[in-house]
């Protein structure tokens, strides 16, 4: 697989001349082929499940699943079960292991999965089946639904802060579990981070690119196993997220508001000393410079964010 790294236990493809599997007969009648990606980390205790599940759910479905440098037998167990496995040689994120799947899949429609047991099979087709003419379909989970208390705080900031940014109330912004049209998915590939935050950044790419997105309720299950979630280094990547997603996406909202204050702190000096009698203040001449100083730097990266993001387009 060169760069996307290590393929085992990929099933042989049939020979042309062999009748059709149940995946060539199913893209015949919908005209939709369909890739599962399952990135996974140590989850040798569900992965097998899943990917049971899947497989049985869904025999004309690829399944692709990418070890992301596992130290346990996930990947083994993945290709017991059915599924194509990509191996990570080391851990290099949940995001570098969706961009691996999306770059090795066939199919016209994405689907991430979560490989830890805490999606259902079922609603796979109906993510599938509510993609039409949209580009992303996100499935949106019940409201805090098996989260530990000590994630609410981060939850909510993430939530409010990525209405503010987008403008529009998002029902869920970071669901891990979404389908994606292809050829869309791949253009946005470039801005895809290696960690956790690729689902925030794949919705605000699609939404700020002005593509169709829709939310579809699904099911939530407890995990199987022990999340590699860690609070302190993944809250701190929270707020490093934020601030790459202010960068990316939304500059001027943060560098305007700035600039705003510096330029009313300096007229509230000068107004301050003119009525006192004095001259102007050197204060209000930092604030001022400050001011346009800060809504050049805004205007610039807009531009850049601009042109980063229309790369592929």
């Amino acid at each position: 697989m060169g760069a996307l790294g290590t393929r085992i236990g990929a099933p042989e493809k049939p020979h042309p001349a062999s009748a059709p599997g149940p995946r060539r007969v199913a893209e015949q009648q919908t005209g939709r082929a369909v890739t599962v990606v399952i990135p996974a980390l140590n989850e040798a205790a569900a992965i097998g499940q899943v990917v049971r599940n899947l497989v049985a759910h869904y025999p004309e479905h690829e399944i692709v699943v990418v070890d992301d440098g596992s130290v346990d037998n996930t990947g083994e167990i993945a290709a017991a079960a059915g599924a194509q496995v990509i191996r990570h040689a080391w851990n290099k994120g949940y995001g570098a292991s969706l961009r691996t799947g999306c770059q090795a899949a066939h199919g016209d429609i994405i689907v991430c999965f979560d490989g830890d047991g805490q999606h259902s099979a079922d609603d796979v087709q109906r993510l599938v089946d509510e993609i039409g003419p949209s580009d992303m379909v996100v499935g949106t989970r019940p409201r805090y639904s098996y989260e530990p208390l000590v994630r609410l705080p981060g939850k909510l900031l993430l939530v409010g802060f990525a209405d503010f940014l987008a403008g529009v109330k998002i029902p869920d912004v970071n669901s891990g579990f979404r389908a994606f049209k292809r050829d869309v998915i791949l253009r946005y590939l470039h801005l895809m981070p290696q960690g956790f935050s690729f689902s925030t950044t794949s919705t605000f790419a699609l939404l700020k690119s002005g593509r169709p997105v829709k939310w579809v309720p699904i099911t939530i299950k407890r995990r199987i196993g022990t999340s590699s979630v860690s609070q302190a280094r993944h809250g701190l990547q929270t707020l490093l997220l934020m601030v790459r997603l202010i960068t990316l996406f939304e500059p001027l909202k943060v560098f305007l508001p700035v600039s705003g204050v510096f330029l009313l702190v300096a007229v509230g000096f000068l107004i301050a000393n003119f009525c006192a009698g004095r001259n102007v203040p050197q204060t209000s001449v930092i604030m001022s410079v400050s001011s346009i100083l800060v809504f050049l730097m805004g205007l610039l990266m807009d531009q850049v964010a601009a042109l980063r993001r229309e790369k592929h387009e």
